[in-house]
């Protein structure tokens, strides 16, 4: 199957500042927002831990992190991808053609796309080995919530894109009060066991054109009912597969989605 859609879409515009902090955990670079006003931490709704889609701690992932900051969530982006993470650039590429019939790259920008080996990048970071990165990362990232041997009174909810998706799952199983909901959105790579024994209220936002959509919505609907948890599947009309997260300024059905999926997931993390 094609996962030219996962590298597909829009970068964030060159001028946006993010305005958290870079940091490592587990050996794993993240990227933290903060809720600016945050009076004794009355503002902090929550806490935000977000697996990202190919591009790792590229700038359009960072401002969805500010985003949920804004909201009153401290967010945190983990880069899995070990510093491999694909270039913005990457998404104006369709894998496959030849990069000299593109006018809209310098040479520079041609030559890093032309040293991108596909199946070598998705065989590097295959399914098994983010999921080991997570797991230990996880566990570390946990005890930074703990203070004074307690858990915080901050409910950590998951998100997930794309590759994230699948692992965001993997996440809601676990039997931790720590986690209250998971996101999960146009995911990407998910096999029908992912959804087996889900114990976190889940939320599923999915596109209506996508490479995966057709089976993955058939797994979903069949899965999801038995999973063991609470859970919401949502369709997004007009949408491609990255909406929820690259979203292109100048497509305002395009906007009005995402801001839509943003805004359906805050309100699963406050009902759930």
């Amino acid at each position: 199957m094609s996962t030219h859609h996962c590298f597909q879409g829009v970068a964030a515009e060159a001028q946006y500042e993010p305005a958290g902090t870079c940091s490592f955990i587990a050996g794993l670079e993240t990227y933290k927002a903060t809720p600016q006003d945050k009076a004794a931490d009355l503002a902090l709704r929550g806490k935000v831990l977000y697996l990202p889609d190919g591009f790792g701690l590229a700038k359009h992932n960072k401002k969805l992190a500010d985003l949920y900051a804004e909201r009153g969530y401290e967010t945190t982006v983990v880069d899995y991808f070990e510093g491999d993470a694909l270039p913005e650039i990457f998404m104006q590429y369709m894998p496959g053609t030849d990069i000299d019939t593109y006018d809209n790259f310098t040479a520079e920008e041609k030559r890093r796309i032309r040293a991108i080996d596909m199946p070598a990048w998705l065989s590097r970071h295959n399914p098994g080995h983010i999921a080991s990165l997570v797991d230990r990362f996880f566990a570390e990232f946990c005890n930074t919530l703990v203070v004074d041997n307690h858990r915080p009174s901050a409910e950590l909810h998951v998100v997930g894109h794309c590759f994230g998706g699948k692992h965001a799952f993997r996440l809601a199983k676990l039997d931790d009060d720590l986690i209250k909901t998971a996101l999960v959105y146009h995911p990407a790579f998910l096999e029908p066991s992912d959804l087996h024994g889900l114990n976190k209220p889940t939320f599923v936002g999915v596109a209506e054109t996508d490479v995966f959509t057709p089976d993955l919505t058939e797994t979903l609907v069949g899965k999801l009912p038995r999973c063991g948890a609470m859970w919401k599947l949502v369709i997004y009309g007009g949408t491609k597969h990255g909406f929820a997260s690259r979203v292109d300024a100048e497509d305002e059905v395009a906007v009005k989605m995402f801001e839509q999926a943003f805004d359906d997931g805050l309100q699963w993390m406050e009902m759930s």
